[in-house]
C-alpha cells in the first residue's frame, strides 16, 4: 500500500526496532525519584522480571504526508542543468544567457539530500536516511528514480569514478558501492576509519577520506571490494572535507579547541604511504567542503568563516587567499561550473556567485530554502512551524499527501510556537518573544517583539500571558494581552536550563535540564512561585506533558519518567519506561503518548502508566523527531531537516516478516556497522 506525498509514491508500513526482540517497556526508579530508596542510592533500581505475555500491539504509525522543505547541504553540475538538494527534495535549475537561471523542476526524496554528483547521465544522491539513489536525469525535467541500496544512515558525501560509488559512511568508514548498472547498486566493500567518515576524493587509485577528528585516511581502492589503508596524516580539530590533484590533497576542517588552528592545509601525497604536508593557511575558525578548479580552491566556510572563501593554489607550497563573500549562515559545500560557485548555504539556500572576479566575488543569484523544523502548533487544517533561521512556516495541511506553503515570515531563529486567535508567538532563540499576525496566512506580519534577556527556547499560552522557557534566565511571564506592545511582568530565576514549559490550571511545569522539574504557582502571573521540585540524579529534562495528576518528562538517555504531582509541593517520582535512543520530546493525548526518541517517533500505551508499552514506532529520515503536536489520530512531527512529516495512528499492525536466507554478507556487514554506532551522534546542530 502507498501513500502518493507530492508525486511521489511513498510505502506505508510501521518501522519496528527489532520484531525478534520486542520488549514490554522496562519500568524502573531511578535514584532520589522515591518509592523508598533513599537518595544516596548509586545503582539503578530495576524491577523484578517480567513473566507476563508482551501486551499485542493493538496501533500502528503510518506516514500519510510530508513537506519535505529543508536546508541546502550539496550542488551539482551537469552541461546547463545545476541540481541542488533542498530537505527533502531534489531541485533543477536551468542555465540560460546572459546569467540568468531558471527553476524547471523537482522531485521529493524519501531521505534528506546531503551530497550529489554527477557521472554520465546519472545523478548520485547520498540521502542521510541511509540510501545512495541514482536519478536519471537525461531529461532533467522528468527526474526519475532508476535504483537505489542501503547505505549506513548520515552518510555524507558520495564521490563515482569508473563504475564505482565511494561514500564517506560516516562510522562505517569508506564504503564502496558498484554502480556499473546504475538500476541495480550493490555495496561491496568497506574501508574501516578510526574516526568518522565525513567526505571523500578519488585520486587514480586512491581514495581520500576526511575523518573528523583522525585526520586524512587514503586508501588503495585498486580493488574497490577490498579497500585498504596504506597511509593517513593527522591533523588539530577536526577535518570535514577533502579534494586532490594527482599529487597534492587539500584538507579543510575546524577548531575543536582554542588551541588548534584550523584552515586549509596542503599535502603532499605523490607517495601515498607517506604524506607530507607542504602547506597551511590559517583561517578564522574553518571551513567545510573544498572545490579545487585549475589554480584555485573554493572554499565553504563557517562560523566567522562563513560564506565563499577564493585562494590562489597555483603554487601549491604558498597558498594565499584572494577574496570571499562572507555571510553570517555557514555554508555547508561548492561546486564550480565555469565562473560560477554554486554554495550550498543551508538554511540560506543556494547562492550562485561569480568567481570571475575572485577579490569581490558578487552574489548574482539566490534560491530560497527552508530550514530546521523545531517547533510545531497545529489549528484545524493549518500547521505553523518553527523553521529554525527561515522564521515561522504556515501550511496547509488539509490534505496530508499534497502540504502546500501559505506564507512564512523570517525570524532570527524560530524554535517553537504557540497559536491563539489571530497571532502566532514565536520563541525566537536569543531574540526572544516575535508576535505575528496570522490572521491572513498567505501575509503573515510581526506585530509585536519582547526580547528576553536568555535564550528563548520554549513557549506556553495561559489567558493574555505568555510562558517562555528562556535557557538560563528560566521562565519569563510575558503579559501579551495588547499584542503590539507585549511587556514582561515577572520571572522565576530557574536552578538549571528551562527547555521546554506547560501551563495547566495556574501551574507552570518547567523542564528544567539537569536541575528537573519545577513547578511554579503562576495563579497571579505577577508573582510566580515555586511550589516543588523534581530532581531525580543524572536526569536531563528536554520535554514535559501534563495530564491530570501526572507529569511525563522526556529524559534523554533514560526515557520517559513519570511523576506524580497531585500534591505540588510534594512531586514523586513513580518510575517510568525506558525508550532506545534518546527521548527530547513528548506529548500525551487519550491512552498514548508519543515520544521523539531521536530520530525515532514512538508512541506508548500509557493507560496503565506503571505498566506502559511500546505500541508503534517510525523513523524520521535522517533527521531528530524535534517536537510533536497530535489531532485526533494525527501526529505531527517538527523533523529537523526532513521538515514536517504527517503520521496517521492507525490501528493493527503487521505480522513481522518471514525470515529470508537472500541476505547477502555484505549486507549483513552493513546492518552490524550501523548497529554498533546507533546510539552514537556526531552532527553538530546549529
Amino acid at each position: 500500500m502507498g501513500v502518493s506525498v507530492g508525486g511521489t509514491v511513498l510505502l506505508a508500513f510501521v518501522l519496528l526496532d527489532a520484531y525478534s526482540t520486542v520488549p514490554a517497556a522496562v519500568v524502573g526508579v531511578l535514584p532520589g525519584e522515591l518509592t523508598g530508596a533513599p537518595s544516596s542510592q548509586t545503582a539503578r533500581t530495576e524491577p523484578p522480571a517480567r513473566t507476563e505475555a508482551v501486551p499485542l500491539r493493538r496501533w500502528a504509525l503510518r506516514l500519510a504526508g510530508r513537506w519535505h522543505g529543508g536546508p541546502v547541504y550539496a550542488s551539482a553540475v551537469a552541461g546547463d542543468h545545476v541540481y541542488f538538494g533542498s530537505g527533502g527534495k531534489l531541485r533543477v535549475l536551468k542555465i540560460g544567457e546572459n546569467a540568468t537561471w531558471q527553476e524547471l523542476a523537482s522531485i521529493n526524496t524519501p531521505g534528506v539530500v546531503r551530497d550529489l554528483f554527477v557521472s554520465g547521465k546519472q545523478l548520485y544522491v547520498a540521502d542521510e536516511s541511509g540510501a545512495l539513489r541514482v536519478i536519471d536525469i537525461s531529461d532533467p525535467i522528468k527526474l526519475k528514480e532508476i535504483g537505489h541500496t542501503e547505505v549506513p544512515r548520515n552518510t555524507k558525501a558520495v564521490f563515482v569514478k569508473e563504475g564505482y560509488a565511494y561514500l564517506a559512511g560516516g562510522w562505517s568508514g569508506l564504503v564502496v558501492v558498484d554502480v556499473s548498472e546504475p538500476a541495480q547498486p550493490q555495496v561491496i566493500g568497506f574501508g574501516k576509519t578510526p574516526g568518522i567518515a565525513l567526505d571523500v576524493h578519488v585520486s587514480d587509485s586512491v581514495a581520500l577520506v576526511a575523518a573528523n577528528r583522525h585526520g586524512l585516511r587514503l586508501f588503495d581502492v585498486s580493488d574497490p571490494a577490498n579497500p585498504t589503508e596504506i597511509g593517513h596524516h593527522e591533523v588539530p580539530g577536526y577535518t570535514y572535507g577533502v579534494a586532490a590533484t594527482k599529487s597534492h590533497a587539500f584538507i579543510v576542517g575546524l577548531e575543536a579547541t582554542e588551541q588548534d588552528e584550523a584552515g586549509l592545509r596542503i599535502v603532499e601525497i605523490s607517495d601515498p604511504q607517506a604524506p607530507t604536508e607542504k602547506a597551511f593557511l590559517k583561517l578564522k575558525y574553518g571551513a567545510e567542503r573544498i572545490w579545487i578548479d585549475g589554480s584555485h580552491a573554493y572554499l565553504a566556510g563557517v562560523a566567522n568563516d562563513a560564506g565563499l572563501i577564493i585562494v590562489d593554489v597555483s603554487d601549491p607550497a604558498m597558498p594565499r587567499k584572494l577574496g570571499d563573500y562572507l555571510s553570517p549562515t555557514c555554508s555547508e559545500s561548492i561546486s564550480i561550473a565555469g565562473s560560477y560557485a554554486y554554495l550550498a548555504h543551508g538554511d540560506q539556500g543556494l547562492e550562485i556567485i561569480d568567481v570571475s572576479r575572485p577579490q569581490a566575488p558578487p552574489v548574482e543569484n539566490h534560491y530560497d530554502a527552508a530550514g530546521k523544523a523545531r517547533g510545531i502548533h497545529v489549528v484545524g487544517s493549518t500547521a505553523y512551524l518553527a523553521n529554525g533561521y527561515t522564521g515561522l512556516r504556515i501550511l496547509d495541511v488539509s490534505d496530508p499527501g499534497d502540504v502546500r506553503e501559505l506564507g512564512n515570515v523570517q525570524t532570527y531563529r524560530s524554535l517553537d510556537v504557540r497559536v491563539s486567535g489571530s497571532y502566532a508567538y514565536v520563541a525566537d532563540e536569543a531574540s526572544g518573544l516575535r508576535i505575528i499576525d496570522v490572521s491572513d496566512p498567505s501575509s503573515p506580519r510581526e506585530v509585536g517583539h519582547h526580547d528576553t534577556p536568555g535564550d528563548a527556547l520554549g513557549i506556553a499560552l495561559s489567558g493574555s500571558h505568555a510562558y517562555i522557557a528562556d535557557a538560563a534566565s528560566g521562565l519569563r511571564v510575558v503579559d501579551i494581552s495588547n499584542p503590539t506592545r507585549p511587556s514582561e511582568v515577572s520571572f522565576y530565576d530557574s536552578a538549571g536550563r528551562a527547555e521546554d514549559v506547560v501551563v495547566s490550571e495556574g501551574r507552570a511545569y518547567l523542564a528544567d535540564g539537569r536541575s528537573g522539574l519545577a513547578i511554579i504557582d503562576v495563579s497571579d502571573p505577577a508573582a510566580p512561585r515555586e511550589l516543588g521540585r523534581h530532581s531525580p540524579s543524572d536526569v536531563e529534562i528536554k520535554g514535559v506533558a501534563v495530564v491530570g495528576s501526572l507529569a511525563y518528562l522526556a529524559a534523554g538517555r533514560l526515557g520517559v519518567r513519570i511523576v506524580d504531582v497531585s500534591d505540588p509541593a510534594n512531586p514523586r517520582g513513580l518510575g517510568g519506561f525506558d525508550t532506545p535512543r534518546d527521548a527530547r520530546a513528548i506529548q500525551v493525548s487519550g491512552p498514548l503518548a508519543y515520544v521523539g526518541d531521536a530520530e525515532w517517533l514512538r508512541i506508548y500505551d500509557v493507560s496503565k502508566p506503571l505498566a506502559a508499552h511500546e505500541e508503534a514506532a517510525y523513523r524520521t529520515p535522517g533527521a531528530r523527531a524535534h517536537a510533536i503536536w497530535v489531532s485526533e489520530t494525527t501526529a505531527y512531527v517538527a523533523g529537523h531537516q526532513a521538515g514536517l512529516l504527517i503520521l496517521d495512528v492507525v490501528a493493527g499492525a503487521p505480522e513481522p516478516p518471514a525470515p529470508t536466507d537472500t541476505v547477502t554478507e555484505t549486507q549483513k556487514k552493513l546492518r552490524r556497522s550501523q548497529s554498533r554506532c546507533s546510539r552514537a551522534t556526531f552532527t553538530v546542530y546549529r
